[in-house]
């Protein structure tokens, strides 16, 4: 799609997310450009579609993983809606995280970030890793600070992962969050922990396969005998759950 005024008939269109790569390049690049803080992103972004279009491939493998319905079709096959918030702040994360890999122009950068943090809702910087199978369910007013992330974090919104006097938690994966949930400082985080509605950890670790309930000193831990992967991927395909190589290049 070479001409942005091409865009005016997608809005008829009843399947957004099964639109070609070079449509969904197209529709991001226009979102950008009326969304960030400075003119000129559509041409600025031109260079980096083949970065994008790795970030795109990345995002449909693992929505072959999804179970739920704006993930992937009847017959398997992913679906990727750059008109979906969720969506978009799949694509826009990785993709920003990558281009700061790549030496992009800082101000390139904090404007793909200020539309990630305003139009999406989500405070996630560039220089935080990248995360495979990350999950936004509604995250509008969350924050994910420096950590170090396995694969499969589900965040709700008004979560916060982030410091405590300059130490950051480590998570292994499976992380589910509830609403206004936090894990914040030296925590190392077990596999499989769901975090409930309003509990916080501060500079605690957290064993694998637990719910975690309460405040501070007032936390504490009960059996989760639920994978939390199932709630959102398809227990068939969890053998393909992997490490995705996410950071190819050193930062």
């Amino acid at each position: 799609m070479s001409d942005h005024s091409d865009l005016a008939r997608l809005i008829s269109s009843d399947a957004p997310g099964t639109w070609p790569p070079d449509v969904i390049w197209a529709v991001f690049r226009h979102i950008m450009d009326r969304h960030a803080p400075l003119t000129g992103m559509d041409k600025a972004l031109a260079p980096f579609e083949p970065v994008f279009m790795e970030v795109l491939s990345k995002i449909a493998d693992e929505h072959t993983l999804f179970k739920a319905r704006y993930f992937r079709d009847e017959s398997g096959t992913p679906l990727v809606n750059p008109l979906n918030i969720e969506h978009l702040t799949r694509l826009l994360h990785p993709f920003t995280r990558r281009l700061f890999l790549e030496k992009a122009p800082e101000a390139l950068l904090d404007c793909l970030f200020a539309v990630s943090k305003s139009y999406c809702g989500l405070n996630l910087f560039y220089r935080t890793e990248e995360i495979d199978l990350f999950v936004p369910q509604h995250a509008l007013g969350s924050v994910i600070g420096y950590c170090e992330f396995g694969p499969f974090i589900v965040m709700h919104q008004n979560c916060n992962i982030g410091h405590n006097h300059g130490r950051y938690p480590s998570i292994e994966g499976g992380l589910w969050m509830g609403p206004s949930s936090s894990i914040l400082g030296g925590c190392k985080v077990g596999r499989n922990v769901r975090m409930a509605t309003g509990a916080m950890v501060i500079d605690r670790d957290i064993p694998d396969d637990v719910i975690v309930f309460g405040i501070g000193r007032d936390v504490r831990f009960k059996a989760n005998t639920q994978d939390n992967r199932l709630m959102i991927l398809d227990e068939s395909r969890l053998t393909d759950v992997r490490r995705f190589p996410a950071e190819r290049h050193p930062p």
